[in-house]
């Protein structure tokens, strides 16, 4: 009868002990779970954000602060990219995202590019970055991707001339993890290159 009555208090006091580990280790499941879901969230968000600001700096209809351009005599007149472009650009990703930076050390960045074409169909490339936010360059210049702007074949209109390319690059810097102010080294600079989006578009003068 005593081994029996030992043997109970042991399992009861290792069930005390185990409760409250397994309920931890199911707390920050749950934590990792749910931060988790709020990357793949915010990550997307940035994506379709980066597409629309792209779409304002495409537009060639729009009232969006590009510079007129094309003094030269190599190149036709044309709308470039401006920094003031760039800085309202950045205002809106930051209207967009205040919840998420306002109380937090995150940083949004922006990154605009634009590529033409002279009349001998050179590419030369423009790019300014925001005045204010966060570094932010896209990994890959836009000047190796002209492969992607089509040539036009309207006789009297646009006929053996390439249309612009766009791109805008967000990114946000300094996204912390579950672990706020510890988040390691190696999860911030994860952070930095995941939670930075670019979107290319065509020129629609063509």
């Amino acid at each position: 009868m005593l081994i029996k009555s030992n043997m109970r208090s042991l399992q009861r006091g290792s069930s005390v002990i185990e409760l409250p580990v397994i309920t931890f280790v199911m707390v920050i499941l749950v934590l990792f779970i749910v931060r988790i879901n709020q990357g793949i969230s915010q990550k997307n968000q940035l994506d379709n954000l980066a597409y629309a600001l792209t779409s304002i700096a495409a537009c060639e209809q729009c009232d969006n602060t590009m510079l007129a351009s094309g003094a030269g005599s190599s190149t036709p007149k044309a709308k470039i990219i401006s920094t003031e472009l760039a800085d309202y650009l950045l205002l809106v990703a930051q209207r967009h995202f205040n919840t998420l930076i306002e109380n937090s050390s995150a940083e949004l960045g922006l990154y605009a590019e634009q590529v033409v074409f002279d009349s001998l169909q050179k590419p030369r490339l423009h790019a300014v970055s925001a005045g204010a936010g966060a570094e932010c360059v896209s990994a890959q210049t836009l000047l190796s991707l002209t492969d992607l702007s089509p040539l036009g074949s309207i006789q009297g209109l646009n006929a053996g001339q390439h249309a612009e390319l766009f791109r805008v690059t967000l990114c946000i810097k300094g996204m912390s993890s579950i672990a706020e102010n510890f988040t390691p080294l190696f999860l911030l600079r994860f952070s930095d290159s995941y939670y930075q989006s670019s979107a290319l578009l065509i020129g629609r003068t063509l």
